[in-house]
């Protein structure tokens, strides 16, 4: 996919007048042509980057998803002592009643006997609210497992064994080379928030009725170019694409750490997924895409 560059409006001839009357000789000027996309050369992580994170959605422009559904991350601090960043933003929520009356309906339709009339699910009901938190990552050097970030809890808190939102520099080597790595959830603190992460781990459970492979594993797609903005004008970044049975991911294949620049949820449909972890919810509480590069660290390029 190549980067999406938007045309300039059309310039509309200017008509020269002379003593109250239009010359027959004017012409019409030349329109601007549209300036092509920055071309990021690298997304360096250090100090100082912020990044906009919208919801992904397929086929609707950034500049119409609502302000309330972003998510604004920076970099505080890279070091020895891990990583740490600090995000806020607002999310929506299923209010609590909304998640016992499904937990009750799915708890009701499992227990009905074998031939029953089949129940329609209770609609999920959402609110919104301001969320925010402060998240060391102690073994970002080394460790493997991704964190989605509709998992990441308020407040302050220290997540052991995470990348965060990038994946491990050998486990994209191999992805690239191989077109194959592992690369497992973080799903291990008692800190992530629910019932986005009870959800998660229940799917992971049921992924055997649709998975072809190890959950954990990642197969390459094609080489791409991701759109995203950078101080508010349009740019791109090479990206390498790739799936497994929880969806699509595109991670930045530039200079700098392999960050997961998207994650589009679609598992395949089974009795099991569809009744304990559907699609659809799965999406809106878990998928993402980087929207916009708000501030780059001093010196980037």
């Amino acid at each position: 996919m190549r980067c999406k560059r938007r045309a300039a409006p059309a310039l509309l001839a200017a008509l020269a007048l002379s003593c109250g009357r239009a010359t027959r000789d004017a012409t019409p000027a030349e329109a601007t042509p549209a300036a092509a996309p920055l071309r990021l050369s690298a997304l360096p992580l250090a100090p100082g980057l912020v990044l906009a994170l919208d919801p992904n959605l397929p086929g609707v422009d950034g500049g119409d998803v609502p302000e309330s559904a972003r998510r604004e991350v920076e970099v505080l601090e890279l070091g020895k002592e891990g990583l740490k960043l600090r995000w806020s933003g607002r999310v929506r929520v299923e209010k609590p009643e909304s998640a016992r009356r499904r937990e009750e309906w799915v708890r009701a339709w499992t227990n009905a006997p074998k031939g029953a009339t089949p129940m329609a699910p209770p609609p999920a009901a959402y609110e919104s609210r301001e969320v925010g938190g402060t998240l060391s990552f102690p073994d970002f050097a080394t460790a493997t497992e991704f964190l989605l970030p509709g998992l990441w809890p308020e407040g302050i808190a220290t997540i052991a064994g995470s990348s965060a939102l990038w994946i491990s520099p050998n486990a994209f080597a191999e992805l690239k080379a191989a077109g194959r790595a592992t690369v497992p959830f973080s799903l291990s603190s008692r800190a992530l928030r629910d019932p986005a992460a009870s959800l998660l781990k229940r799917a992971l459970q049921l992924s055997s009725d649709v998975a072809t492979g190890p959950p954990q594993l990642w197969t390459r797609d094609a080489e791409t170019d991701f759109a995203l903005r950078v101080d508010g004008a349009e740019a791109c970044v090479a990206a390498l694409g790739a799936r497994n049975w929880f969806g699509v991911y595109t991670v930045l294949a530039a200079g700098g750490p392999p960050l997961v620049l998207s994650v589009l949820p679609g598992p395949a449909s089974s009795r099991g997924l569809d009744l304990f972890a559907p699609a659809g919810v799965l999406r809106t509480l878990l998928g993402y895409r980087v929207s916009e590069v708000i501030r780059l660290p001093r010196g980037a390029s």
